[in-house]
C-alpha cells in the first residue's frame, strides 16, 4: 500500500470536500481517502494504480490536483482582488440606490429612475453583466459540480444567479416592446448582490483559514526538533525522527519533552498549559505521563518513549 498527500484546487465548501472524499473512496485501487477543506489537501492510501489515475479521479470529480502537498501555505489575497472588491462594493450601493431607492423615498437620479424604464433597465443590465463576469468562476464551478452529480454551494448560487438574471432579462425584453409595467419585475440587483456577497465571504473565509493554518503551524512547532537519548549510560543528541518507542530519553531544566512517554527516574515540574490550559506547573515523577512539547521548569527526569510521530498527542490534535 502506498500513500500520497495531494493539494486540491476548486474546493469552496464542506460539500466539496465531502463529495470528493466519497467519490475517491468509491474508486477501484483507492483503499481510503481523507479530504481536508481548511488545508485543501487529500490524503490517499492506494495500491495497483498510479498518481496519474488518482489525479484523473480528482478531475472527474470536478476538482484539480495541484501536485504533492509540501507544506502549509497561506492564500495571499492579491491587491487587485481587494481593489475589485471595494470598487464593486461601491457599485453595488449605486445599483441598490437606483433599483430600490424609491421604496424609501430617496431622491431620484435624473434619467435613472422608474420614470425612464428603458434607460434604467438598460443600465442595470449592463452593470449586471459586469458582476456575472466577476462571478463566472462560481457559475462554472456550480455547473461542473452539477454535471458530476456532486452539487455544492456553488451550484445553489449558480441557480439563484441564473434564474434571477433570466427572469429579469425576460422583463427587460418586455420593456423593449413597450410594456413599461415590467420595470417592477426587474431583479438584476439580486443577481449582483448574491455574487458580490459570495465573493466577499470567500475573502473573509480565506482570512479565517489562514488564521487556522497559523495556529496549526504554531502547534507543530511546539515539539522540539532534537532529543537527548540515553544509551549505555551515554547521552546522545538525535533528531526527533530517530527516536523509537522504548528509548530512554532525558529532559533537563528549561528543556522540552521530546515525545510522549512515562517518567522512569527523577522528578520535575512541567508546563502543560498548551494542552490543558492550566498555567500552574504540574509535578512529574516516576510513573507520571509526559506530553511532547511541555517544558520542564526545574529538576531532571528520564522517561521512556511511548508515542512518537503521528501517534503523539500533538499529532492527534493537528489531525
Amino acid at each position: 500500500m502506498k500513500k500520497i498527500v495531494l493539494k486540491i484546487g476548486g474546493m469552496t465548501c464542506s460539500a466539496c470536500s465531502s463529495g470528493l472524499e466519497k467519490y475517491l473512496n468509491k474508486q477501484e485501487g483507492i483503499i481510503n481517502a481523507n479530504v481536508n477543506l481548511v488545508l485543501s489537501i487529500a490524503t490517499i492510501n492506494y495500491e495497483n494504480i498510479n498518481i496519474k489515475d488518482i489525479e484523473r479521479f480528482i478531475k472527474e470529480a470536478g476538482f484539480t490536483s495541484l501536485g504533492e502537498f509540501v507544506g502549509i501555505e497561506d492564500k495571499v489575497t492579491k491587491k487587485t482582488d481587494k481593489i475589485k472588491l471595494i470598487a464593486l462594493g461601491l457599485l453595488i450601493i449605486f445599483i441598490m440606490y437606483i433599483s430600490m431607492g424609491h421604496m424609501i423615498n430617496l431622491p431620484s437620479i435624473p434619467y435613472l429612475n422608474h420614470h425612464y424604464p428603458f434607460i434604467l433597465s438598460t443600465t442595470l443590465l449592463i452593470l449586471t453583466l459586469v458582476y456575472l463576469i466577476y462571478g463566472l468562476d462560481i457559475i462554472k464551478s456550480g455547473i461542473i459540480n452539477l454535471f458530476h452529480k456532486m452539487p455544492n454551494m456553488d451550484t445553489l448560487v449558480m441557480f439563484s444567479v441564473i434564474f434571477s438574471f433570466l427572469y429579469s432579462l425576460y422583463s427587460y425584453i418586455n420593456i423593449l416592446e413597450g410594456n413599461n409595467t415590467y420595470i417592477h419585475n426587474l431583479y438584476f440587483e439580486s443577481t449582483c448582490m448574491v455574487i458580490y456577497f459570495i465573493k466577499l465571504g470567500r475573502i473573509l473565509e480565506d482570512s479565517s483559514k489562514d488564521k487556522t493554518k497559523d495556529a496549526i503551524r504554531k502547534l507543530v512547532g511546539i515539539t522540539p526538533k532534537y532529543a537527548i537519548v540515553k544509551k549505555n549510560d551515554k547521552e546522545l543528541k538525535v533528531t526527533i525522527d530517530e527516536v523509537e518507542v522504548g528509548d530512554t530519553l532525558i529532559c533537563k531544566t528549561g528543556e522540552k519533552i521530546a515525545v510522549d512517554g512515562i517518567v522512569t527516574k527523577g522528578k520535575t515540574y512541567v508546563n502543560e498549559s498548551f494542552i490543558t490550559g492550566e498555567s500552574v506547573p504540574v509535578l512529574k515523577e516516576e510513573g507520571s505521563s509526559v506530553i511532547a512539547g511541555s517544558v520542564s521548569y526545574d529538576g531532571y527526569i528520564e522517561y521512556t518513549a511511548k508515542k512518537i510521530g503521528k501517534d503523539s498527542t500533538i499529532s492527534e490534535i493537528v489531525k
